[in-house]
This record gives C-alpha cells, structure tokens and sequence, in this order.
C-alpha cells in the first residue's frame, strides 16, 4: 500500500537518485518514487519517443521529470502553447509511428477535448497514452470534475492506478493497449496518487529503433463530408467489445472473496486503498469481500455480475460523483441480480470532494448495521488540534512583480476612475490580487476567459472601465483569439498581460516570452506586444512593474485611450522565485532590504495597503523585512512614505 514519507535528502541529492532511477536497467530494482515519477518510469519501459504537456497540477512534474532524462534516452519533450496543440502534437508522432504521451490536468482536456473527439475516430498507430491529473476537492484548480465521464463519452478505455506502482505497470500496459486497438488510452491520475511515493519495482527499458513515418489513409480525414464520419464511429462501436473484453482480463482487477461474506466493496483507484484501510480499522475485513476495478470505462460486466451475485450489498467508494455506484446498479438491475448498490449519494444526494476515510467508515456501518465505535473515535483527535491551524491568506510571493503592478494600477485606478471600474481576472497565481490589501479581480472562470469577458461587458456598455488581467503564458495558451476578437469587433477596454517569463504559479516552466524552451536551449522570442500590434491593437506599452513611476504612468495614459479598440499594457519583470533561483546558480547574493526604525512610524502602508509578506509589524508598531524571505525587488522602499526603508549596507 503507498505510505508517504519525510525525505530528508537535499533537492539535489532527490534529483541525482531520481535521475539514477529513471535510467536503471536493473530489472526488479526497487525504488521510491512518487506517482508522476512512476508514471515517466513507466513510459521510459514502454518505450514512447515523444512527449506533450502543458503544467498543470497535479501533472505537472510529468514532463518535468521527463525531460531530466530525455537527452539520454532520445526522448523528444516539449512544454506545448496548450493542450489542445499537445494532444494534437502527441497524436501526430502516434499516427507516425512513434509511441507517446501527453500530460494535462483535467480542465486542460476540456481544451483537449475538440482533437480527441476526432482522434477517437481516426484512431492511432503506435500506442499513444492520455495522462489526466483529476483535482478532486479542487486544491489546485477553479473547479473540480469527474474527467470519468469523458471517458464514457469519447469510447476510450481509461485507466485509473490506486497508487504509484500500479501507475507505472498500467502506463506500460496501457501504451501496449492502445497499439493493440489502435486508439489513444486515458489514465486517470488523482492528486493523492500523483503526489504520493510509494516502493516501485522496475521492469525493462525497451529501446525502439523505430523512424516517423505517415502512411496516407482516407480515416484520418475525420469529416462529415459522404458520412465519413458516421463509419469511423460505426467502427469505433465495433471496438468497444474488444476492448471490454480486454479490461475484463486486466492483471489490474482484483478480488479478494473468500465466499462467505455476506457484503463487499468495490473501487477503482485511491479509493480502493481507503476501502482497505477503513475495513482494516475496524476490524472488518473477513466481513467483506473486495473488488479493486482497474478501469471506470469500460467496466468489467462479467467480472462485477460474478462478484455481487451472491451478496446483500456492497459499498462503493468513490471521489466526486456516483459514477461507479451509478453504473453497477444499473449492470445488476439489468441481469436481475437482487445486490444493493450503496454509495456516497444515499448519504449526499450531490456529494463533492474527495471521499474522506469518515465517509467510508460510515457507509461500511449502514451496510453492516453495526453501530462502529471507531467512526466517532476519529473526531475528537481533529478537534484536539484545530485551535492550531493558522488561517492564511492566499498571496503572492515576496518580491512578485505582481504586486508591484496591481499596487500601481490600484492607485492610478483609484485616482482616475473612483470605483467605476471591472476587473476580469484569469487563470494563474495574479489571481490572488482578488483578496486583500488589492480586491482586484471580479470575475474568473477559464484559461483566457478575462480578454472574452471584457469584450462583453464593453460591447454591453456598461459604465465601468472594464479591465482583463492575463498572465503572459495564458495570453499564449487562450488569450490571442478573444484580443483578436476585440479589435475586430471594435471592443474598447484596457487588456494587461503580467509577463514574468515563466509559467509562475505551476513551478516557473519557461514561457515563450521567455526565449528558452523546456530543455532550455535558446529560441525565438515571442512577445506578447508584437502579437497585439500584429493583429492591430493601437495602443501598445510595456513597462517595468518594478518602477512604480512607470507603472503608474502605463495606467494613466491606458485608462485615458479611447480607441478604437482596447488598449493593452505588458508589465513584464521575472518572476521573483525564478529570479532567486537562476541568481543562486550562478552563485550572486540577492540585494536585501531593511527598515530604518528610526524613520518608520509604522503608518502600515507597507503591510497593509503593499501586503509584502516579507515584511511585518513588531510589537512596538513598526515594520520589520524578513531578510530569509526578501528578494531584493526594491518596490517597498518607492511605497515607503517616509522612505524608511533602504537597501542593507
């Protein structure tokens, strides 16, 4: 079962074993690695040659971890624009010959989802593995889904690993698989099964001597056109038996019954080890028999109908929806099998989240009808630490240009238009300005919806001046087509790119305004600016969020602009925990800050009003800088109104 652990090793050391890891050839090897890492493990065993992903957690350190070893292993590994170009990307090397992966979280196949419903009909070559990070609980995402149905909905078989050991055998199986049926596999990696580490066992690097090559074939011109379409997905039916019948044979189902349990328990993914644990907690396992599925589509029939035949009940347990417990009851209904189906639903109509061990305990009491002391025996050990936990806001970091950037719109803003202004804020860590001391994003939905939202609330006329706020790496993944939309449709608002380089709040992946590329090798630059004056935007200006000056002025003269269409600002600084980072590689000691007690009457603008998180109050109400947490921005001495603050001697 996986354990997570401390790992007192330092960041290097990890990077060196894990690296080490990767590469062995000793079969049977045993090692720890967490299940993204496994997941690479696994594709490295399977062979694939070509890889695609866009950062997102909690799948993020997939292509990370990928590329450390991809010049060893002539693995070709690119950060894409989005997903939807990985997926496109991936699916072409697959269709050529060369095994693949691609990586998104599970909003990012909502962008993938136009290719694949296509690419599910012309089908693949060599075996092509879709890795999807779900976000149960939403921890690291706008919103939480059940990628589960999609599965359903594209006919594609979809793995789903109880932890990172199976991670890896199944992404090996499933690349083998899909060359099988020649059709992309889905595997469903959760956050507690992508971050967790668990004891992995290798298996063999396979090396294809294998070159791209595309042979024309009429199917994959996926078209309406002579009901082209309608036959591929004639044949797409026809496969649906051969691959039920394969995931009925799966190595990855598992049943553990010994013939005389009265009910059991059926799960796929963490869900199953949980099941486990709670059944080994109160001392129930020889009551219950167990049923692990390797897949949520297609499920097993043959196996499931085995299975609960001669039981009352069984419990499923699951994240999010009932999508299991929904589909079992209607696979014994069907045969007439009298078992009943309990799940998180009889308790929560609509429940949400990830399932809780609680959760589980009681359904296990309901379908026993034993009153379990141990449900109740938890909660006291939570309450006894609650009073410790700390409520935090969320922010940005010390040092983010960010901040300097909204500090300055807030003020120009304040200035010029009082509070007769909308914010449409995006996808990425400047998000954070929604809260305190800022409050300056209204809306929020998708990647790129902040330039779409804008045009409508200023084709709409509203009285505001309306703002979209985009990180630099969401203008390229999303942003262009809706500023094109703008100055097309005439749509007049002020467009601001943060650009600090890097994909920041995803762990600082280069982003194209940056001029390197995953394996950090030099490119071309792409600017946000030169897109907006090439699809015509007339009013263009970068600045230097760090020069509060500058900052402020870029606002004034943006907010003054009157058309036609919007205007647009780039304020582009590093990113502060990139910066740090590529300062102490090449050995330089960042310029720090501190507070002149003598000058600092602990007015609070600083804290309040700025929000640095390297700075606080003392107790005798003046302002102290963190000298552990300062990057050196400089941005608190231009806030300072009595110039307190200076650079350390």
């Amino acid at each position: 079962m996986m354990a997570t652990f401390f790992n007192p090793l330092s960041q290097t050391d990890r990077k060196k074993m894990l690296k080490d890891s990767l590469l062995s050839n000793e079969k049977g090897k045993r090692v720890i690695l967490s299940g993204n890492e496994a997941i690479v493990r696994g594709a490295i065993e399977a062979g694939v040659k070509f890889a695609t992903s866009y950062p997102g957690n909690p799948c993020t350190e997939i292509l990370e971890t990928l590329i450390s070893v991809s010049g060893e292993l002539g693995i070709y590994a690119e950060w894409s624009i989005n997903e939807m170009v990985a997926l496109e990307a991936a699916s072409a090397a697959s269709i050529a010959g060369l095994r693949s992966l691609v990586a998104m979280k599970h909003v990012g196949l909502n962008w993938a989802l136009d290719p694949l419903m296509c690419i599910n009909l012309s089908g693949v070559e060599a075996g092509m593995l879709v890795v999807v990070g779900d976000d149960p609980q939403s921890r690291a995402s706008q919103n939480e889904e059940d990628v589960r149905f999609l599965a359903s909905m594209s006919e594609l078989p979809m793995l789903e690993p109880s932890g990172p050991a199976e991670a890896k055998e199944m992404v090996v199986w499933g690349i083998e698989f899909s060359e099988r049926v020649k059709l992309p596999v889905l595997l469903r990696s959760a956050q507690r099964v992508s971050h967790g580490l668990e004891d992995v066992v290798l298996g063999d690097i396979i090396q294809p001597n294998v070159r791209a090559e595309f042979k024309k074939d009429e199917k994959y011109l996926v078209t309406g056109a002579g009901g082209r379409s309608v036959r591929l997905h004639e044949s797409l039916h026809k496969k649906q038996e051969i691959i039920e019948s394969a995931i009925e044979r799966s190595p990855f189902n598992k049943v553990v019954k010994s013939g005389e349990e009265r009910w059991g328990i059926v799960s796929a993914g963490m869900g199953y080890c949980i099941a486990v644990e709670a059944l080994e907690f109160c001392g129930l396992e020889d009551k219950f028999a167990r049923l692990k599925l390797a897949a949520p589509h297609p499920l097993p029939k043959k196996l499931l109908k085995d299975f609960c035949s001669n039981l009352e009940a069984v419990v499923v347990v699951e994240d999010v929806e009932p999508y299991l417990q929904t589909s079992i009851r209607a696979i014994l209904a069907e045969e007439g099998i009298s078992c009943r189906v309990y799940g998180r639903s009889d308790f929560n109509p609509r429940p949400v989240g990830e399932i809780t061990f609680n959760e589980v305990l009681g359904m296990i009491e309901r379908v026993s009808g034993r009153e379990s002391p141990c449900i109740n025996s938890r909660k006291p050990q939570v309450a006894m630490f609650r009073h410790m936990l700390i409520s935090r806001p969320l922010t940005m970091c010390s040092g983010c240009p960010h901040r300097a950037t909204f500090y300055a719109m807030k003020r120009a803003v304040n200035r010029i238009l009082r509070d007769r202004a909308i914010f449409c804020g995006d996808i990425g860590c400047y998000s954070f300005a929604s809260q305190p001391p800022f409050q300056l994003i209204d809306l929020k939905f998708s990647m790129g919806s902040s330039i779409g939202l804008a045009c409508g609330f200023a084709k709409s006329n509203v009285d505001d001046k309306v703002f979209a706020i985009i990180g630099d790496s969401t203008f390229f993944h999303a942003g262009i087509p809706a500023l094109i939309n703008a100055v097309y449709n005439d749509a007049r608002f002020v467009v601001v790119v943060l650009d600090n380089l890097v994909v920041g709040m995803t762990g600082q992946q280069p982003s194209p305004s940056l001029g390197l590329n995953a394996n950090r090798t030099e490119t071309v630059r792409i600017l946000p600016e030169d897109i907006a004056r090439a699809v015509g935007v007339k009013f263009v200006k970068a600045f230097d969020p760090l020069n509060l000056k500058e900052a402020e002025r870029a606002f004034e003269e943006a907010i003054g602009y009157q058309g036609p269409g919007p205007a647009m600002l780039v304020a582009r600084s590093p990113c502060a925990v990139y910066a740090a980072r590529e300062a102490r590689i090449r050995g330089e000691r960042l310029q720090r800050y501190t507070v002149l007690e003598d000058r600092c009457t602990g007015c609070g603008v600083c804290t309040q009003h700025f929000g640095c998180p390297a700075i606080v109050m003392k107790e005798d109400n003046k302002a102290r800088i963190e000298a552990d947490d300062c990057t050196g921005c400089g941005v608190c001495a231009q806030v300072c109104p009595y110039r307190a603050i200076v650079k350390e001697a």
